[in-house]
C-alpha cells in the first residue's frame, strides 16, 4: 500500500470510530470508576487510540505516534478521576479525532498540524513545551513523505471548485473561546488583506507588502481551518500559495494576477463580514475560488503567466472594481491595531451615563453662578447694613455731647475730657461688631465659592472630554464602506460600458456609524450617476485627449464637526443648457427667465429631474441626486454643485459628524427656549445692530447694507406671535438654509454649547421641524430644530426656480421594480442588494402567498422566485401570475438548485421565463434582468 492510500485509509478509520468513540465518552463522563461498563469503556477507547498509534508506527509516522500515545495517557487518568472533576478530560478527548482527520486529509495544510497540536497542549495532562515543538516538526515532516507518492497519482491541488469548497456553515460544537477570538480579530486583518492586495493592484506596493498579506493570509486559513469555516480556510490556503511563489520569485506581483488576488481578498473580506454578521454571503466566492485554482495551477505546471490569467483577470461581480488601476486611501497602510469588543448596549449606557454627567455639570455651573450672585448680593447688602449702622452711630453720640440735659462730669471731668456711654450706645457699638463680622464671613463664602468654581471648571473640562470619549466609540473610520462603493462602481461599469478609477482619499475620517450606514445609499446613487453621466465613453476620451479610464475622486475630510465630502469626476461636465431646456419643457422655469449657472445646476436636484430621454435603472443624471438632497436635508446637511465645461463635475456635502451631539446656539421665543445647529447659523446679532421691519408685506431684516429676508422663529413655530406689528428691536439669528439666507427674530440670545440630542419619543418625533429635545443646565428642555424642514414652506420663493406645474413629474417613469421571492433570508437580502445598488427597486417575500400580498401593493417589472418554498412554491406562484390578466406579461425568473431536466421542464410548462441554476453569476443575473426588461 502506498503511502498516501495508508494515510486515507488511517484517516478514513478515525472518522468510522468517531460514534463509537462518543458513546465510549458518554459512560466515561456518567459511571463510577468501579462500574463495569465504565471499564470496559475505558479499555475501548485507551484500545482504540493504542491501535492509531500502532498503525502510525509501522507507516513510519512518528508524528502520529506521538499524538496517540498523548491521547492515551489522558484517557487512563480518567480511572482516577470522579464523575464531576472528568469534564475537561471528556472535552478534551472529544475534541482530538476531527482534528486528527483533518489534518490526515490536509496533511500538506501547516494550520491542521498546528490546529492538532494546540488541542493536545490544552490537555488535562498536557504537553511540555519541548514536547509540543518536537511533535510539531514531526507534524510538519509528513507532506515531505507523502506528497511524492500522491503527485505521482493525482494533482496535489484540486482543478475545480465546488459549492461545498467554499461553505460557510459554522459547526455547531465550534470552541466559543475560538469564536470569540475570530470574531475580535478576523475583520480588521480581512480589511488589512485588502489593502495590500490594493497596492499590488497600483504598483505602490513592495515586497513587504506581500510578505504582510502571506502572514494576514495565512492566519486567516489557520482561522477559518480551526473553527470550521471550509470556505475560508480553502481560498485563504490557495491565496497564500500564490503569494509564496511570488514572493519565491522576486517579490513583485503580475498585474493580472494581483487583479485576481484583489478579487479574492474582497471575497476572504466579505466570507468573515458573513461570519461575523456584518455582511451578506459572497454569492460569487466559488467563482472567485475558481480563478484562483486556475492561477495556482499554472503556477504549479510552469505555464506562462501572461497566456493563462487572460481568463483569470475577469472581474467577479461583487469583488474588486473593474479599473485599469485601483487608489490607495488617504490613510497609509498600517497592520491592524489592538481592539477590544463590547457590546452596544454597553456602550449605549456608557453613552448614556456620559450624557447624564454632562447635564449635571451643565447644572452644577449654573447653580454656582447664582451662589456667586447671591454671595455678590450678600456682600452689597452687608454694605448697605454697614453705612446704616454708621449713621446710628452718629445719633446715638450726637445727643450726649450736645444735648442740653448733658450730665455733670463724672468725679471733676467734663464730658469732653471722659466720654461717658448709655445702654444705646453699647449696643449700637456691639451692633457694628456683628455687622463687620457678617461682611468678613461673606468675603469668605464668595473666595470659597471662586474655588468650588475652579473645581467645578475642571470637573466640567473633565466630563465633556469623557462625553467625548464615549462618543468616540460609536465613530467609523470612513473607509469602511469602500469595499461596497468599489463594486458599485465596477457593477455600473460592467453595465455601461465605460472605465472608471475610483480614488478615496481620507478614508480615516471617523463619522457617526448610524450617520455612515444612511450615508451609503446616497452615494451609491452619486458614484453610479457620475460613471453614467459623468464620464463619456473610452474612445471618446482618447478623442478628447483624455486618460480612456475615467477617475472619480471620492474625499472625506472633517472641518470642526462638519464633514465635507467631495465626489469629483473627470467626466464631460453638467450639460446646462439641456438642463434648462428640460426644466422649461416641465414647466419649472419660464422661457424667458434669466438663471446663473449655479441656478441651473441646482435643477437636478429636484424630485425626478433628468435630462435623459429613456430612463433605466442607471440612466438620469437626476435620479438618485434627489434621494441626495433629501439625506443631506435629513442630516441638516447642504449639497454644493459645481460644474467644469469637458473637465468634470464636483458635488460637496457638508453635514454633522455625529447627529448625538450638536453644537447649538440656544435662543428663547414665545416663551420656549430652541436650540438651532451652529452649521446653519451665519451669524447671531444681538439687539441694536440690525432692525426688523415690513417691507412690500412681508418682514425683512436690515443690518448694515444688507436687507434679509425675516421670519419670527415663534410663529415658524407655532406659538402665536404678533405678526402685524412685530418689534422692531430683537436679536436676530442670520442662518442659512438650503443655499436661502434667512434672518430669524428671537427673545433672547441664551447660550452657546454641545447639547446631547435625545429622541422626542414616539407621540412627537413625526412633528414638522423637530429633531430632538435636550436637558439644560437649570433643568429645562431646548427643542432642537431643523432649520431646513421647518423654514422649508416660510423661506422666501427662489427667484430663479417657479413653482413646478401640477402633475410635472407624471411624465417621469419610475426606476424598474423587481419582486424577490425565496425562503433563505440570506438569499433574499444577496438579491435585494445586488438589485439596489444596480438602482432597481425592490421588494421581498418568503413564499409565493407572501409574494401575492405584496403584489397588491408593488408592481414589479419582474419577478425573481425560487422554486422549492414553503406554503406555495415558485410553480404555483407563476400558474399564480400566468392566471391573472393584470399580470400575464411579467417576466419570471426562476433562481434554484434544482439542475435537472424533468424540473426545467416543469418551471418552461408553467410559464417561467428564464430557468437559472445556483451557483449564478451576478453579472449575468443582472444582464437577464435587463434582458427581461427590455423584451
Amino acid at each position: 500500500m502506498k503511502l498516501d492510500e495508508l494515510i486515507e485509509a488511517l484517516a478514513g478509520e478515525v472518522e468510522a470510530a468517531q460514534p463509537r468513540l462518543e458513546r465510549c465518552l458518554d459512560e466515561l463522563a456518567a459511571l463510577d470508576a468501579e462500574a463495569p461498563a465504565f471499564l470496559d469503556a475505558l479499555e475501548q477507547y485507551a484500545g482504540q487510540a493504542q491501535r492509531m498509534g500502532e498503525a502510525a508506527e509501522m507507516a513510519g509516522f512518528p508524528g502520529l505516534q506521538a499524538v496517540c500515545n498523548h491521547v492515551l495517557e489522558n484517557t487512563l487518568m480518567a480511572a482516577m478521576l470522579e464523575p464531576p472533576e472528568r469534564a475537561p478530560l471528556v472535552e478534551f478527548l472529544r475534541g482530538w479525532p476531527p482534528l486528527m482527520a483533518y489534518y490526515l486529509r490536509n496533511v500538506s495544510d501547516p494550520s491542521a498540524a498546528t490546529g492538532l497540536v494546540d488541542h493536545l497542549v490544552k490537555a488535562p495532562h498536557p504537553l511540555e513545551e519541548d514536547q509540543s515543538l518536537k511533535m510539531m516538526h514531526m507534524l510538519g515532516a509528513m507532506p515531505r513523505q507523502v506528497l511524492p507518492g500522491m503527485l505521482a497519482d493525482q494533482p496535489a491541488r484540486p482543478v475545480l471548485a465546488t459549492r461545498e469548497d467554499v461553505a460557510l456553515e459554522m459547526p455547531a460544537d465550534v470552541d466559543q473561546k475560538l469564536l470569540e477570538g475570530f470574531f475580535h480579530e478576523a475583520p480588521e486583518q480581512a480589511r488589512y488583506l485588502v489593502q495590500l492586495a490594493r497596492n499590488m493592484v497600483s504598483g505602490e506596493g513592495d515586497s513587504s507588502d506581500l510578505v504582510a498579506a502571506k502572514r494576514v493570509a495565512h492566519t486567516l486559513k489557520g482561522s477559518g481551518a480551526i473553527i470550521g469555516l471550509r470556505g475560508l480556510a480553502s481560498l485563504g490556503h490557495h491565496f497564500e500559495d500564490i503569494l509564496e511563489h511570488f514572493e519565491h520569485a522576486g517579490g513583485q506581483v503580475a498585474r493580472p494576477a494581483a487583479d485576481a488576488l484583489l478579487d479574492a481578498a474582497y471575497c476572504l473580506e466579505q466570507m468573515v463580514g458573513y461570519a461575523t454578521g456584518a455582511d451578506d454571503e459572497p454569492q460569487q466566492a466559488q467563482a472567485v475560488l475558481q480563478r484562483v485554482l486556475d492561477l495556482a495551477n499554472r503556477i504549479d505546471r510552469g505555464e506562462s503567466l501572461e497566456v493563462a490569467l487572460e481568463r483569470v483577470a475577469a472581474p467577479a461581480e461583487g469583488g474588486a472594481p473593474a479599473a485599469p488601476g485601483v487608489a490607495r486611501l488617504g490613510a497609509p497602510t498600517a497592520a491592524p491595531g489592538a481592539a477590544l469588543r463590547v457590546s452596544v448596549e454597553h456602550v449605549d449606557e456608557l453613552f448614556r451615563l456620559s450624557g447624564e454627567v454632562s447635564v449635571h455639570s451643565a447644572a452644577m455651573e449654573a447653580h454656582l453662578k447664582q451662589l456667586h450672585e447671591q454671595a455678590r448680593e450678600l456682600l452689597a447688602q452687608n454694605l448697605r447694613v454697614q453705612k446704616r449702622l454708621f449713621e446710628l452711630e452718629t445719633l446715638v453720640d450726637a445727643p450726649r455731647l450736645t444735648g442740653p440735659g448733658r450730665r455733670a462730669a463724672h468725679d471733676g471731668f467734663d464730658p469732653l475730657e471722659m466720654n461717658q456711654y448709655s445702654e444705646l450706645h453699647s449696643s449700637a457699638h456691639a451692633l457694628m461688631e456683628e455687622a463687620s463680622d457678617a461682611r468678613m464671613l461673606a468675603q469668605r463664602l464668595e473666595e470659597g465659592l471662586a474655588q468650588l468654581g475652579g473645581v467645578q471648571l475642571r470637573h466640567a473640562r473633565l466630563a465633556k472630554d469623557l462625553q467625548h470619549l464615549v462618543i468616540g466609540t460609536r465613530m467609523t473610520e470612513a473607509a469602511v464602506i469602500e469595499s461596497r462603493l468599489q463594486r458599485n462602481v465596477r457593477s455600473t461599469c460592467q453595465a455601461t460600458g465605460k472605465q472608471a478609477l475610483l480614488a478615496v482619499a481620507g478614508g480615516a475620517t471617523r463619522i457617526d456609524s448610524d450617520v455612515l450606514v444612511r450615508l451609503t445609499e446616497p452615494l451609491l446613487h452619486l458614484l453610479r450617476n457620475a460613471v453614467d453621466h459623468g464620464l463619456e465613453f473610452p474612445e471618446e476620451r482618447a478623442a478628447a485627449g483624455k486618460d480612456p479610464v475615467g477617475r472619480i475622486e471620492l474625499s472625506f475630510a472633517r472641518q470642526g464637526q462638519q464633514v465635507v465630502l467631495r465626489c469629483s469626476d473627470d467626466g464631460r461636465g453638467l450639460d446646462l443648457p439641456a438642463i434648462r431646456q428640460r426644466a422649461v419643457e416641465r414647466g419649472l422655469v419660464a422661457a424667458d427667465q434669466p438663471l446663473a449657472d449655479e441656478e441651473i445646476s441646482r435643477l437636478i436636484l429636484l424630485p425626478g429631474f433628468s435630462t435623459a430621454d429613456a430612463v433605466s435603472e442607471v440612466s438620469g443624471r437626476g435620479i438618485g441626486l434627489d434621494v441626495v438632497r433629501e439625506w443631506a436635508a435629513s442630516v441638516g446637511g447642504s449639497v454644493g454643485i459645481e460644474s467644469r465645461p469637458g473637465r468634470g463635475c464636483t458635488l460637496e456635502l457638508r453635514f454633522a459628524a455625529s447627529l448625538s451631539t450638536i453644537q447649538s446656539l440656544i435662543v428663547e421665543a414665545g416663551g420656549q427656549r430652541f436650540a438651532l445647529p451652529t452649521l446653519a447659523i451665519e451669524q447671531a446679532v444681538p439687539r441694536g445692530a440690525g432692525r426688523f421691519e415690513p417691507l412690500g408685506g412681508r418682514l425683512v431684516y436690515r443690518w448694515g447694507k444688507r436687507v434679509l429676508p425675516a421670519r419670527c422663529l415663534a410663529e415658524a413655530c407655532g406659538l402665536g406671535a404678533d405678526a402685524e406689528a412685530p418689534p422692531p428691536e430683537r436679536d436676530a439669528v442670520i442662518v442659512r438654509v438650503d443655499r436661502e439666507t434667512i434672518a430669524l427674530a428671537v427673545d433672547r440670545l441664551v447660550d452657546s454649547r454641545e447639547l446631547l440630542v435625545k429622541s422626542p419619543g414616539r407621540y412627537a418625533r413625526h412633528l414638522r421641524g423637530v429633531v430632538g429635545l435636550a436637558i439644560l443646565g437649570d433643568g429645562s428642555v431646548a427643542v432642537n430644530l431643523d432649520l431646513a424642514q421647518l423654514l422649508s414652506a416660510a423661506a422666501a420663493p427662489r427667484a430663479a426656480v417657479a413653482p413646478a406645474a401640477p402633475g410635472a413629474t407624471a411624465g417621469v417613469p419610475a426606476l424598474p421594480g423587481v419582486l424577490i421571492v425565496d425562503d433563505a433570508l440570506s438569499v433574499r437580502n444577496t438579491l435585494v442588494q445586488l438589485v439596489q445598488d444596480a438602482g432597481f427597486r425592490a421588494e421581498a417575500a418568503r413564499d409565493g402567498v407572501e409574494a401575492i400580498d405584496a403584489l397588491r401593493q408593488f408592481r414589479p417589472d419582474v419577478v425573481l422566485t425560487d422554486l422549492e418554498m414553503p406554503n406555495m412554491n415558485g410553480i404555483e406562484l407563476t400558474s399564480h401570475i400566468r392566471a391573472r390578466a393584470d399580470l400575464q406579461g411579467l417576466p419570471v425568473i426562476m433562481i434554484t438548485s434544482r439542475s435537472q431536466e424533468k424540473h426545467r421542464r416543469l418551471a418552461t410548462e408553467a410559464g417561467v421565463d428564464t430557468y437559472i441554476t445556483k451557483p449564478y453569476n451576478d453579472a449575468e443575473l443582472l444582464l437577464t434582468i435587463r434582458q427581461a426588461l427590455a423584451a
